[in-house]
């Protein structure tokens, strides 16, 4: 059962962490910022759903200089699998403490951190079957990078890894710019463990201001070797203060 719940997990850090990094270079004339708030939210077109916080800090500077970063990180999951035959719904919560240090020159962006993550795993009954609550506890390890290539594009990836669910996570994306600091272009994600595994091939829209916030879009197909072929949409937020 605690392999299962690795599943559909979906990490949107990375369109929060581009678009984090979109501010970085549109905000010159602003007051520098030190916190960051970011949510995230998923959809899949099987039934599943995630959505985040994630609140940053540099603690010796603003989030525009290079240094370090702690950041905070509470989310959710809705997922459903079949067990001897029967479907079953399954609600995970995430707690992540992550430090690291941020790496910034000549419009890139690097990040690497690392700390201590709890995942409560919760299964609900289903006839016949009993609910079941694992909770797990393990180590969170983190990757990004974003960057400009030339004046007009941009460029992230991210990579991820949780030895408590044994869930990894890996993204790239890519975008030309049709406005000042708004990017439209391709994603690719790989993520699982070693039970399953997903791909997703889609479209990002990434800079654009929706109620003060740097937001984003996405949407795309999705390959999951345990629900098949479907869709998947994706909503980022963020805001830095």
């Amino acid at each position: 059962m605690i392999r299962r719940t690795t599943k559909v997990a979906w990490n949107s850090l990375a369109g929060m962490a581009a678009m984090g990094a979109v501010s970085l270079a549109s905000a010159s004339a602003e007051e520098p910022p030190r916190w960051s708030l970011q949510n995230s939210s998923d959809f899949a077109s099987y039934g599943a759903f995630y959505t985040d916080l994630t609140a940053s800090y540099s603690p010796f500077g603003s989030l525009w200089e290079p240094g370090w970063r702690v950041q905070g990180i509470a989310s959710a999951r809705r997922y459903s699998f079949i067990d001897v035959g029967t479907k079953r719904v399954g609600l995970d919560t995430t707690l992540d403490a992550l430090v690291g240090y941020q790496f910034i020159s000549n419009g890139w962006s690097w990040l690497v951190a690392a700390g201590p993550s709890m995942v409560n795993a919760h299964v609900y009954a289903a006839p016949g079957l009993l609910p079941s609550n694992t909770t797990l506890y393990g180590i969170k390890v983190l990757s990004s990078v974003y960057g400009n290539p030339t004046s007009n594009t941009m460029f992230y990836a991210q990579a991820h890894y949780n030895t408590g669910s044994e869930f990894f996570y890996a993204q790239g994306k890519t975008g030309i710019a049709i406005a000042k600091n708004l990017f439209v272009g391709p994603e690719a994600a790989f993520s699982g463990s070693w039970t399953y595994d997903q791909v997703r091939v889609g479209g990002h829209i990434t800079g654009f201001s929706f109620l003060g916030m740097q937001s984003g879009v996405s949407l795309g197909f999705v390959r999951d070797s345990t629900y098949g072929n479907g869709f998947y949409t994706g909503l980022n937020f963020q805001a830095s203060f």
